[in-house]
């Protein structure tokens, strides 16, 4: 049998991991910096060390969320039935551990090819122009496919999550000690299916696109995506990419907030953050700080309402689920408790909008999920 526990520790070192990676890649951008003399360049660094340097602390917070509860489950009650109540109960921090050794075996074949077929050195990638709008929109892509995570925690979770442990129970796959404890049991202790498949399949995606970041930044001639590094803003092309800092924003809302509040701070950091970049190519008219910012009005007033109204939407269509309405209560309170917190939301991302990444050198991507969640969170509590 198993030790219950060891597959969560397991997960939190991968956290704990990516941290270093990010500290290291903090220093190496720190001393570019100190060779640097253009002013401009300085600051662009710097939000890199600054971003870097949260992103490595939001990476040992979730790997804590994980190692802990994993540590003491296998120390303390190593049975099956305390493993339900892990943040990644047996077997899904398995699949991840899995899913880390297909990067790494797709990544080395591709690097086993580029060695041996010097295709990169003969002929390296040239950098190609984009017209903004287009770049804007490819990179915001990422943001808008979030929208699937909600159909995640609607409809797929639960399918999968039960379809997975009604599999595991049967005499043939008893490995996991699921058949002493029983099917109602286990579909009761694993009530938020679409929670668990959400955090697998952003750990995953995190997983994948850190590596391939990381061989970016190190070994440019085996990163696969190299068509991928033209969608990078100049400042980004020393630093980790945006959708790394979305990612580990995401994850951190998804494990550290209760699932309706999870949603809206979600809908709010990629579907707001995207209406206002995308408004604000197309309707460039009047910068909010000439000069200083290329943001416009525009944009920022269109990701404003954008991000109250999907906010609100992702809300209530996780808290009326009937497996989530006793966050609420009542649909009249659900829609009251919606609207309030998503208020507060907006308020919050047009302030972050404004003033990133100057005077505040950090990317709102990873500010929105951590202030405007902590803030819903604290406005649900009163309710």
């Amino acid at each position: 049998m198993p030790v219950f526990g060891i597959d969560n520790m397991l997960v939190g070192i991968i956290f704990f991991t990516f941290a270093i990676w990010c500290i290291l890649i903090s220093r190496e951008i720190k001393r570019k910096r100190q060779k640097e003399t253009d002013r401009e360049k300085l600051l662009e660094l710097r939000e890199g060390v600054y971003n870097g340097a949260l992103t490595t602390v939001m990476c040992i917070v979730l790997g804590l969320f994980y190692f802990i509860p994993g540590l003491t489950v296998a120390l303390v009650n190593n049975t099956i039935e305390a493993s339900l109540y892990l943040l990644y109960p047996t077997p899904w921090a398995t699949f991840v551990i899995y899913f880390l050794g297909f990067a790494f075996i797709f990544i080395a074949i591709f690097v086993l090819y580029e060695w041996k077929t010097k295709k990169f050195s003969s002929a390296p990638p040239q950098e190609q122009k984009v017209h903004k709008l287009d770049k804007e929109i490819s990179r915001k892509a990422f943001h808008i496919l979030i929208i699937g995570v909600l159909a995640v925690y609607l409809i797929v979770g639960k399918l999968i999550v039960n379809s997975i442990y009604e599999h595991l129970i049967t005499a043939a796959y008893d490995y996991w000690g699921y058949s002493s404890v029983g099917y109602d049991t286990i579909t009761k202790s694993i009530i938020d299916g679409g929670q668990l498949v959400t955090m697998f399949g952003l750990m995953a995606i995190f997983e994948l696109v850190m590596l391939l970041d990381l061989i970016r930044l190190k070994a440019p001639r085996y990163f696969p995506a190299r068509m991928l590094a033209n969608l990078y803003r100049e400042k980004e092309k020393d630093t980790l990419g945006p959708h790394i800092y979305l990612l580990i924003g995401m994850l951190f809302a998804v494990v550290v907030f209760p699932p309706p509040i999870a949603m809206a701070v979600i809908a709010v950091s990629a579907l707001g953050d995207a209406t206002a970049t995308i408004v604000g190519v197309t309707q460039r008219k009047r910068k909010i700080r000439p000069g200083v910012s290329k943001k416009t009005w525009e944009g920022t007033i269109a990701g404003t309402l954008a991000s109250f109204a999907f906010g609100f939407v992702g809300f209530i269509a996780i808290a009326f689920a009937p497996v989530y309405i006793g966050y609420v209560g009542t649909v009249e309170r659900g829609i009251m408790i919606g609207l309030v917190i998503n208020a507060v939301g907006a308020l919050l991302f047009m302030l972050i909008d404004y003033y990133t990444p100057k005077p505040i050198l950090f990317s709102d991507n990873l500010l929105n999920p951590i202030i405007i969640g902590f803030a819903m969170w604290g406005v649900y509590a009163l309710f």
